[in-house]
């Protein structure tokens, strides 16, 4: 019995070492998973996100480099893809639905969108629209044949003008300039075509004159320059002015001589910056890697496009019409630029 108790004894002792170990194992693997997840997580915030990036049409600027952004994303783990849209207006509406993560989209109507007016008066203010970064700035761009006798911006009246996409970015903007320069639709035959429609429409004699408002050189013009004569109409620094009292973020900007063939002199235009936006609900660490990323391999998007030579860290955050995200002003204040 003596041995038959000992035997018992030491047989259970055995048992419940080896449960304590296999539970102990069990903890510490999964701890140690935990961790490394955590790890990862930390270092890459954006593996296996679902990023969708709104741009605007194919000829514009914010497709190539939408499809820039997407790639250097896609490269450390994320799942970005771009989505076509009618841009500015659109973008800040799907953007505030959180029917996309990130997107380009104009100052001025970026404010509009954030304060609910104009245009976004029916559907109120966005009021968790985000501002990643300051990008590059939108250059309006007047184009005609030079057989149209169109020289100014005065001369566009009783003329069949593509104006930009309805609600657009652009055609707000175009709408806007030809306020300060004693115009409305009520004195031209409006037609609201995209980038490509409006030189489509020059191309094929059905448009006068068609207002883009785009990074330089815009594709579009650029493509039409190779078939046709071309004039770009100067927007005078007095009507610009105009527009800066009721809207700061218009700006006067110079179209450099040779931006586009046929082209021997700067022109005056209106100018105002480009935005990447997001919502209020992305998080702190997505946002942060998104806008470092961005900074941190900003050759890709120069080589997409040279629009992106002025995507300059120190403007990052100047003039924005609407609250930074936490995670870029993290970022930024890493890299000196907010205090």
């Amino acid at each position: 019995m003596k041995k038959k108790f000992i035997l018992f004894l030491l047989i259970s002792i055995l048992t419940l070492g080896a449960i304590g170990c296999s539970v102990q194992n069990k903890t510490s693997g999964d701890h140690s998973s935990n961790t490394n997840t955590t790890a990862e997580s930390g270092e890459n915030p954006l593996d296996g996100k679902v990023l969708t990036i709104l741009t605007g049409g194919t000829s514009g600027v914010y497709f190539p480099l939408g499809n820039a952004l997407a790639k250097i994303y896609n490269n450390i783990g994320a799942q970005a893809s771009v989505e076509t849209t009618g841009a500015s207006a659109v973008n800040a509406s799907k953007i505030a639905q959180k029917k996309a993560e990130m997107g380009f989209a104009m100052a001025d109507t970026v404010s509009d969108a954030y304060n609910g007016v104009d245009n976004f008066k029916k559907i109120g203010a966005l009021k968790n629209l985000r501002a990643v970064t300051a990008l590059y700035s939108n250059y309006l761009q007047i184009v005609a044949p030079k057989n149209s006798g169109i020289k100014s911006i005065e001369d566009l009246k009783g003329k069949k003008v593509a104006v930009g996409a309805p609600g657009s970015g652009t055609e707000i903007m175009a709408k806007r300039v030809l306020h300060a320069a004693g115009l409305s639709y009520d004195d031209i035959e409006e037609d609201f075509l995209s980038f490509q429609e409006g030189v489509d429409g020059i191309k094929n004699g059905v448009i006068d004159a068609a207002i883009l408002s785009s990074g330089i050189p815009n594709a579009g013009i650029m493509e039409l320059a190779t078939t046709e004569d071309i004039v770009i109409v100067n927007i005078p620094k007095a009507i610009v002015e105009e527009l800066k009292e009721e809207f700061p973020a218009f700006v006067s900007i110079t179209i450099p001589s040779g931006t586009y063939k046929g082209q021997t002199d700067d022109i005056e235009t209106a100018g105002v910056k480009n935005l990447l936006i997001t919502h209020a609900d992305m998080s702190e660490e997505e946002v942060y890697e998104i806008t470092k990323q961005l900074y941190e391999q900003i050759k890709v998007l120069r080589d997409t496009h040279s629009a992106a030579e002025d995507i300059l860290i120190e403007d990052a955050t100047t003039g924005l019409p609407l609250p930074l995200h936490p995670g870029a002003k993290k970022y930024f204040k890493e890299q000196g630029v907010l205090e």
